[in-house]
């Protein structure tokens, strides 16, 4: 499996550096991971940032493009497995 980011505070800015293509993506509260989704057609910038916005206490992000919508579900799925995050809580 191919690595994430290093984690990063969502910011504006920081946000505006993601590019917008398919990938796979980790929010994180304090140092638990919390929730992992993915993106297609070009949208990880934009699935992002929505989340972001839309989940209260995200102190941090990782992401990891993919080369299409199919291997970013397969990299949620494999990610979604190996941290096990507790999606509810955020």
């Amino acid at each position: 499996m191919g690595r994430l980011t290093d984690k990063f505070r969502p910011t504006e800015e920081n946000l505006e550096d993601i590019p917008n293509r398919s990938g796979v993506y980790v929010l994180h509260r304090g140092t638990k991971s919390r929730y992992v989704g993915s993106a297609g057609a070009g949208r990880l910038q934009d699935r992002i940032k929505q989340q972001v916005s839309k989940k209260r206490g995200v102190t941090s992000v990782q992401y990891r493009p993919a080369s299409s919508e199919r291997e970013a579900r397969k990299l949620e799925r494999d990610y979604r497995d190996r941290l096990n995050p507790d999606q509810k809580w955020i």
